[in-house]
């Protein structure tokens, strides 16, 4: 769900929504808000620029009759299924699991942020009353002498760690307990049935779940982290709190209207941003994303004001057909005395086929719901049945199209392809939030001793008293593995550790294990877990560092110990495939060099880059493309005039969410006399 869509063809749209909800701040890439967001430019006949598929940048079929080859369609990876996360509940600062048990972002503080919550915090909320709701949680409604209504929870915000504080006031439902009249009705912080002050019940994170739904794979169990238990819908909280802002492709316009008003005679929407997605937008859209190239998609599939963004995962087609012009103009309820063109605005349309199509979305999942949800999505998947009219131009290709009557309203209002992640709660590390997700996906055990290779030193080192210059001690790992997690064992004897401060560094990177805690409390025998590193190499040179910053107590290290958690993945999220042969490129030769790798690493794509390096006297005879199955994207296309050499590195977004393995063709051409060149190399670097 998300309130506002700016469209702007050829532009990235980056989604940066409070929730559903009005009020949202979308923005493109570069940063500036566009106009009031809504899209004038959008009429459901002939698709135009707001409606045109090619918005995605991928190269899709077109073509009627391929596409009919294609009478059903399905994501490979398929999106899981989620809480919404509700902003009148606090969203995903909710004590789902029940009052008793910390939220997700409570979880996170406690394991990440240091916060420790005072003696008694746990007693207050619960009250002994396991019956609250979760509203209840947050907001007290209960009446006051007055006959107002009380609303407060401020001993138990006052004790929130920065996560859960920064969720509740930014995404949650502050609102309802600020001591505004927030929603201009003469009455402050209203809360109780469906009005908290201006909240609908209906807002929430969708805009953020289904990208990192479609994008991230679903964590298949519980993982303890620094003695914190995350449980799968908390780590699917955590990725879908990060996801509040991101990229994403957009087609169609967001309608505003409670109300959508209509043609008293024909019934259609009169408003265009409220009749798009166009119907033929939408066929060729949702053949060739799922029938042709097997990837997921989103959509809000909510025609008025509220926006219920699903992900889109299959689509079957009942019957589809062509259709002379009486029959379509019939099907659409219009009279077959005038020309269709003449009733819509459909100049290049000659042909017409009739369509019946079931789309298959996946619906939101109660956060209560434990376990990856996936193995049985069927339970998630929703149906929508759809029919309308393609518009077929004299080369067969799809030009537009029209929703019969019945479904004037109840149609897709918007289509969107999520690409990545951008930012979320700033209290929230996306690295940690990641590493819970590989330890929550990975096939083995990350904590069993068979996989976790130790390394110690164990001789005694004194501590210096009273001395911030402190002193170091330095482990040698020989063996070359990536991370997958990294605890530290510490035996530090000394009368009063509130003194001490420890550190370990390996490269650039210095975490803090211990800093000034614990008192008058007697010597350090402890494992703590260390994220900062996951991903790296553990080959190299650590060093602890210990420094005592008060003087009378001493101490020693009498040991430190390194347990590495090896990772099947490779050391770093980025891999690389290349060729380096010199290949001639064809003068003045349109079928010019196509050059193949073969990749069969598994994967899904979050970002692309490819290099390319040729020779070549006069560049603007160039036109370089790559290419991967339906998707082909120009790199190059004759710009540079008489410069000498294309050696340039060209960053790609439009693969994105797809599969890594596949045959990559770079493609090559010439396209004027005299000037010959050659191909040196080329690279294709993925992030996955």
């Amino acid at each position: 769900m998300l309130k506002k869509v700016v469209s702007v063809l050829g532009v990235v749209v980056l989604l940066a929504l409070v929730a559903c909800q009005e009020g949202g701040d979308d923005v493109t890439e570069g940063g500036k808000p566009e106009d009031d967001g809504k899209v004038v430019d959008g009429k459901t006949d002939a698709w135009n620029q707001t409606n045109n598929p090619e918005r995605f940048r991928l190269n899709f079929v077109y073509n009627y009759e391929e596409l009919a080859a294609h009478s059903e369609g399905w994501a490979e990876q398929i999106p899981w299924p989620s809480d919404y996360w509700a902003t009148y509940e606090d969203s995903t600062n909710v004590r789902f699991h029940g009052v008793t048990r910390l939220s997700p972002l409570e979880k996170y503080d406690r394991a990440f942020n240091d916060w420790v919550p005072s003696m008694g915090f746990e007693e207050f909320l619960s009250g002994n009353d396991q019956n609250l709701l979760p509203v209840d949680l947050y907001l007290d409604c209960s009446s006051t002498n007055d006959g107002t209504m009380e609303n407060t929870r401020d001993a138990y915000y006052d004790e929130l760690g920065p996560a859960a504080s920064w969720q509740h006031r930014n995404k949650g439902n502050y609102r309802a307990r600020n001591g505004l009249d927030d929603d201009s009705d003469g009455t402050v912080d209203e809360c109780g049935g469906s009005d908290y002050d201006g909240i609908e019940t209906w807002w929430g994170l969708c805009h953020a779940w289904v990208p990192a739904a479609i994008l991230e794979p679903e964590p298949r169990r519980d993982v303890t982290v620094n003695g914190v238990t995350f449980t799968v819908s908390d780590i699917k909280a955590l990725l879908i709190t990060m996801y509040d802002r991101n990229s994403a492709l957009m087609i169609g316009g967001r309608c505003n209207e409670k109300e959508i008003e209509r043609d008293e005679e024909t019934g259609e929407v009169l408003l265009d941003q409220c009749g798009d997605t166009n119907a033929g937008t939408w066929h060729v859209v949702a053949v060739n994303m799922l029938g042709i190239m097997k990837r997921a998609f989103a959509e809000d599939r909510t025609a008025n004001y509220q926006v219920w963004n699903q992900p889109v995962r299959g689509f079957v087609v009942h019957e589809q057909r062509v259709v002379d012009e009486a029959e379509a103009l019939t099907l659409l309820g219009r009279s077959t005395d005038t020309p269709y063109v003449e009733q819509f605005d459909s100049p290049e349309a000659v042909r017409w086929a009739y369509v019946d199509m079931t789309s298959h979305y996946v619906t939101e999942a109660s956060s209560s719901t434990e376990g990856p949800l996936t193995p049985n999505i069927d339970n998630w998947t929703r149906q929508d049945r759809y029919e309308y009219i393609l518009e077929i131009n004299e080369a067969g290709d799809i030009v537009g199209g029209e929703w019969l009557p019945s479904y004037y309203t109840s149609h897709p209002d918007f289509l969107w392809l999520p690409i990545r992640q951008r930012s979320g709660n700033p209290n929230v590390s996306f690295a940690k939030v990641k590493h819970l997700l590989d330890l929550a996906t990975k096939d083995d055990d990350p904590t069993s001793e068979d996989s976790v290779s130790s390394y110690t030193s164990s001789a005694p080192l004194s501590i210096p008293d009273n001395d911030p210059a402190g002193v170091s001690n330095k482990i040698n790992v020989p063996d070359d593995v990536a991370i997958g997690s990294l605890k530290v064992e510490l035996d530090v004897e000394h009368t009063y550790i509130g003194d001490l401060v420890i550190t370990l560094t390996k490269g650039d990177t210095t975490v803090t294990l211990h800093n000034r805690t614990g008192g008058g409390t007697n010597d350090i025998k402890d494992v703590f877990s260390v994220t900062e590193f996951d991903g790296t190499s553990a080959a190299g040179e650590w060093t602890l560092h210990v420094s005592d910053h008060a003087g009378q107590d001493t101490g020693q290290v009498l040991s430190w110990t390194l347990h590495v958690a090896g990772s099947d993945l490779p050391l770093s999220d980025t891999r690389k495939w290349s060729e380096e042969r010199e290949v001639a490129i064809p003068d003045n030769d349109t079928n010019g060099v196509v050059r193949t790798l073969v990749i069969s690493d598994e994967g899904t794509i979050k970002g692309v880059k490819v290099s390319v390096n040729i020779t070549h006297p006069y560049v603007g005879d160039l036109i370089v493309k790559l290419q991967k199955e339906a998707n082909e994207q120009v790199l190059h296309s004759r710009e540079g005039g008489s410069s000498d050499d294309l050696v340039k590195t060209y960053t790609l977004t439009s693969f994105n969410g797809a599969p890594v393995a596949g045959e990559w063709k770079l493609i090559i051409t010439d396209n004027a006399g005299r000037d010959v060149g050659h191909l040196n190399s080329w690279m294709i670097e993925a992030e996955l």
